[in-house]
């Protein structure tokens, strides 16, 4: 891990949250993302996803198991992905032990 592919939220100098993001090539991925338990539900998470979306120079992927929330940012669940979306979807499908189903997301710009 490289300290660079993190964005952090602090208050008061206290780390709060943060959202990890791998550059590939091609493609980035959003595959981190946390907030402190008593943080959540401030819109801490959103913030830390949003600034990413800003700054983004390709697109964004991630594998995740909350899909309703990730589609309220924009991101829809998609069925082809680059290779090492789908390397991070067999990694957690083989190595993580949650009981929920794993989905691939892109988030999708808006055409303005």
């Amino acid at each position: 891990m490289n300290c660079h592919q993190f964005l952090v939220a602090k208050e008061n100098d206290e780390l709060i949250g943060f959202g990890r993001i791998r550059k590939h090539n091609g493609c980035d991925e959003f595959c981190s993302l946390g907030v402190l338990e008593s943080k959540r539900f401030n819109g801490i998470a959103k913030l830390l996803v949003e600034a990413r979306i800003k700054i983004a120079t390709q697109p964004i992927y991630l594998v995740c198991i909350i899909p309703e929330y990730f589609k309220k940012l924009g991101f829809v669940i998609v069925e082809e992905y680059p290779p090492e979306i789908e390397d991070k979807l067999k990694y957690c499908m083989s190595e993580l032990v949650v009981p929920e189903k794993y989905v691939v997301m892109k988030y999708k710009k808006e055409s303005k």
